[in-house]
């Protein structure tokens, strides 16, 4: 059995996304996979027990049914309060995560184990951090990160200098086109010559950061006004509504799925988005639609959303809900998976594993 480490330096780079599609790429395969998350961020129950909500979506994908204190022995603390750890036993955080491998690796070829956050420090505070849970259990690792306007190959090489032949390579995810070419064009052999493998480069797909509309409004603390029947269409991006209509038009007929943050007082920029086929209008200031966008709306398929706080203020709202927002839905599991499949150089993998061995 060969246990493999998904981590990433940074929360949100895709550490879920790649176990399950890693996962499924090797049952695909033909090899049997099981999966854990040792340290779970994001507390949900199931059948009364405790266990981290991204975790059980991956078991979910995978086919596993193991206990969801089993799939995520360690709850991280969500708040100073619960911070205080009794640190007379400082090994039993480990000890659960040691139990819960033994039991989820158990007859498999693989078995994933996620990280949380961010490699190596997340999980210090009860001495389980990704490095003594990577060597403890014997583990490779693979890293995943995602572009965020630099490839951070500083610490890439550092990753290798401090893993040495348990790093079996780096995934670098939601690249743009034009940085995806200049990456396999001059960083990749750069890394390459320093014993560092990429083994997939995966393009950026808005299509995985879009969410529904009743997602949007709960984030914003909103209301569906209007369009009730199309609050399942889906937005991944946003405008502005702040110029005039001519300019705001250009924009917007660019951008399909794009909602529209406008005054609940612009009311010709609310029927110049409706007339651009915008899947859903946010309006701003706690002022709901005329009579006429309400009609319009409904008759044009856009839902309309009320929130009570300004422009801006909902613009960054909605910028860190769509950059933090999960996979949840299957048609978006499944472009995940092909996407990946495309990408990922599984029998790369295969064969650093074997070499390693």
């Amino acid at each position: 059995m060969t246990g493999i480490y998904i981590g990433s330096t940074v929360p949100r780079s895709g550490k879920s996304l790649l176990s399950f599609s890693l996962g499924v790429l090797l049952q695909k395969a033909g090899f049997s996979v099981g999966y854990m998350k040792p340290l779970g961020r994001i507390p949900q129950k199931k059948d009364e027990l405790l266990g981290d909500a991204d975790a059980l979506v991956v078991q979910e994908v995978l086919g596993q049914n193991a206990p969801a204190d089993v799939v995520s022995p360690v709850m991280i603390p969500g708040d100073l309060h619960a911070l205080a750890v009794r640190e007379d036993d400082k090994d039993a955080a480990m000890r659960r995560i040691c139990e819960a491998y033994e039991q989820i690796s158990a007859g498999k070829d693989f078995t994933l184990v996620s990280g949380s956050a961010s490699f190596p420090a997340t999980g210090r505070f009860c001495h389980a951090d990704g490095l003594r849970v990577l060597r403890t259990l014997g583990l490779k690792i693979l890293f995943v990160e995602r572009f965020t306007g630099r490839f951070n190959y500083d610490a890439l090489l550092f990753l290798k200098d401090l893993l040495g032949p348990d790093l079996l390579g780096i995934v670098f995810n939601d690249v743009p086109d034009e940085e995806a070419r200049d990456a396999a064009r001059l960083l990749v052999p750069y890394l390459r010559e320093r014993g560092v493998s990429v083994l997939g480069i995966i393009g950026r797909e808005p299509g995985l950061a879009a969410m529904r509309v009743t997602e949007l409004a709960q984030g914003l603390n909103g209301h569906i006004v209007a369009g009730n029947a199309h609050a399942s269409r889906m937005v991944d991006s946003f405008l502005i509504g702040t110029m005039q209509v001519d300019n705001f038009m250009l924009h917007l007929r660019q951008r399909s799925g794009c909602a529209v943050i406008v005054g609940g007082d612009r009311a010709d920029l609310q029927l110049a988005a409706l007339h651009a086929a915008s899947p859903c209008i946010v309006l701003t200031g706690n002022i709901g639609p005329s009579e006429l966008i309400r009609s319009r709306a409904e008759g044009m398929g856009a839902a309309l959303v009320c929130v009570r706080e300004d422009t801006y203020t909902v613009a960054r709202a909605m910028s860190r809900i769509l950059m933090t927002k999960k996979l949840r839905d299957l048609n978006q599991i499944r472009l995940a998976v092909s996407l990946v499949e495309n990408t990922l150089d599984i029998q790369g993998i295969l064969d650093k594993i074997a070499t390693n061995a």
